[in-house]
């Protein structure tokens, strides 16, 4: 190989690791402009003298449900920006569909702050928690297929090595959105058979069942890979 094609490959793997680079700065900007906007959400009712105003004890305690929505919005993306790291560091080349996957992802995540504020009006009820778990259960299944096209469907856009807990991570993040996806279609068809409407609120009951539907899950599966079924490694474990 000559110095002329030497130079022209390392200008090539310099020019893609920068437009990888311009990919991860863009989302980050992203998330960290998601958790701001939420964090504005946060307002404080008039206090003190005016008519009208309420006190500081009963403005904070107006502002609970706000404050609850947003930590649990901010663990999530959190979680979700942690994970987002971790893809990209794979990462050595690019394609237009990785950009439409990222940005699909992206798009769900930037809808967290209305959903939030949707969670919280008062005469939000049910369908707006159904919208609110339905922007998390859409977050997931975005991130899921970003995270298997990067590992498994384009494997010439990564690094070959240290894959295997990247695909240990993945068959998880599988089991995860299938165990959340259930216990939504759980909740949702609860909340249809409930005529009460004051009662159509414990449906949501069914979120805490997630926890057991996730290790029943990851134990049958598991179990399967041991007795060496199709789910062992490579594209056969999606």
């Amino acid at each position: 190989m000559s110095k002329h094609e030497e130079k022209e490959i390392t200008g090539d793997e310099i020019k893609k690791e920068f437009q990888v680079e311009r990919m991860i700065l863009f989302s980050d900007a992203v998330f960290a402009i998601v958790i701001t906007l939420m964090a504005i959400e946060i307002r404080l009712p008039e206090t003190g003298g005016k008519e009208g105003a309420l006190p500081l004890a009963q403005a904070l305690e107006h502002l609970l449900p706000v404050i609850v929505s947003y930590c649990i919005s901010f663990v999530f993306i959190g979680a979700i920006w942690y994970q987002h790291l971790r893809m990209f560091s794979l990462l050595k080349d690019y394609d237009r569909g990785l950009i439409v996957r990222n940005l699909v992802l992206l798009f769900f995540v930037s809808l967290f702050p209305f959903s939030s504020s949707v969670i919280t009006h008062e005469q939000g009820g049910m369908t707006a928690m159904f919208f609110y778990l339905g922007i998390i259960l859409l977050s997931v299944a975005a991130q899921y297929f970003l995270y298997r096209y990067i590992l498994v469907e384009r494997p010439g856009l990564r690094i070959s090595t240290g894959i295997a807990k990247h695909m240990q991570e993945l068959r998880k993040q599988k089991i995860s959105l299938v165990s959340f996806a259930s216990t939504y279609v759980l909740i949702t068809l609860t909340s249809l058979l409930i005529t009460k409407p004051e009662l159509k609120p414990m449906s949501v009951m069914w979120m805490a069942v997630f926890p057991f539907v996730y290790r029943w899950m990851a134990a049958k599966k598991a179990k399967h890979a041991k007795a060496g079924g199709p789910e062992n490694g490579g594209k056969q474990a999606e």
